[in-house]
């Protein structure tokens, strides 16, 4: 088991180092289907909770089985019930620091910095601009939710959240009229709706 994670590693920052030379190239240019491979080959080199939310849902239809996944639904809804409070910062900044598209650009300097990758997709701004709309596409209509009959973490974290009135127990994007919006399904029975496209705004002016 510790062999073949090695051998994942070593050829994930093969792959990655392969791909800068790439598109560092005069006519070389990131592609939409990029942000993809640049996530999964991530998941190899995972030290971060925030780029395994997102390495693990962008490659999952629907996402119903992961620990970091069922630990954001009971972050955004401790930062809901908090936000009731009419002092409360900004719900839309809030909520995009929690499930973490500031914290994963964070994120993703930090861990190719550490394994001597460029940063270049997350130093500048149209860089990140462009990676970040990519990657919202790819998890655009790919559900994050608990399992039916959960158990284990999936239940212990259920079972947390009922110190709040309601819980977030599912989460998705979709497009609404050109715009990305993020969908909380709350209670299993009411949503709230929330503008993807402006959260999309301050991480990339972050």
């Amino acid at each position: 088991m510790l062999g073949s994670l090695i051998i994942d590693f070593v050829n994930a920052v093969s792959r990655l180092s392969q791909f800068f030379e790439r598109i560092g190239l005069p006519a070389g240019k990131m592609q939409r289907e990029d942000v993809c491979f640049v996530m999964v080959q991530a998941r190899h080199l995972i030290e971060y909770r925030t780029t395994a939310f997102y390495a693990t849902w962008i490659v999952h239809t629907a996402l119903n089985r992961s620990e970091v996944c069922f630990e954001a639904l009971r972050d955004v809804t401790k930062l809901i019930a908090a936000n009731m409070n009419p002092t409360s910062a900004n719900l839309n900044v809030q909520i995009s620091q929690v499930i973490g598209l500031p914290r994963l650009r964070g994120e993703m300097i930090a861990l190719f910095k550490a394994h001597g990758l460029p940063t270049v997709l997350f130093d500048y701004y149209e860089n990140w601009k462009a990676f970040s709309m990519f990657l919202i596409w790819h998890i655009e209509g790919q559900p994050v939710g608990f399992p039916a009959k959960p158990s284990g973490t999936a239940l212990a974290i259920l079972k947390e959240m009922e110190a709040h009135a309601f819980r977030v127990e599912s989460l998705a994007v979709h497009e609404v009229e050109g715009k990305y919006q993020l969908l909380l399904g709350v209670g299993g029975q009411k949503q709230i709706t929330i503008s993807r496209e402006d959260i999309v705004k301050e991480v990339a002016d972050d």
